[in-house]
């Protein structure tokens, strides 16, 4: 049985209308968003940073709140973090000091998407990291809510 590449139900459960529509072209179609060859199909942010192993780009359909939200996405199709040899490890380090700095983040999350989506929340099955960074908090902002996964 060949492994889905998205999972359009996480998106569903997040009600982001946009991007369900996007996810279930991305189902017909039959391939991963995500790997470099497909990604601008649906993906309309422009790539913003890029190495030998990662690009950066704007998330399309950012969480509710957001600052700054940032994709890092391998360019290799990896879909589980113990498939990321260590140099790959050790560039995306250096990539997400490199959006840091340049972009004057004080703080953020980052959040590695890695693994079975009916575990993680993830609605694309290509190992992919998010920074989200929102405002400071005041007595008048709301929290940043983001799918991570499931109640047991």
């Amino acid at each position: 049985m060949k492994k889905k590449q998205v999972d359009v139900k996480n998106a569903e459960v997040v009600k982001r209308d946009a991007y369900i529509r996007a996810l279930k072209k991305i189902v017909a179609g039959g391939f991963c968003p995500f790997c470099e060859k497909h990604l601008f199909k649906h993906h309309k942010r422009p790539v913003l940073y890029m190495s030998k192993f990662w690009l950066v780009t704007e998330n399309a359909w950012p969480y509710k709140g957001t600052r700054f939200h940032f994709l890092f996405i391998p360019l290799k199709h990896i879909e589980e973090i113990g498939d990321m040899s260590p140099v790959v490890w050790k560039n995306l380090q250096t990539l997400y000091r490199e959006v840091v700095e340049r972009e004057k983040i004080l703080g953020g999350t980052l959040m590695i998407r890695s693994g079975d989506t009916e575990v993680t929340g993830a609605s694309v099955n290509h190992l992919h990291a998010h920074l989200v960074v929102g405002g400071k908090r005041t007595k008048k902002t709301k929290p940043i809510r983001a799918l991570v996964g499931f109640e047991k």
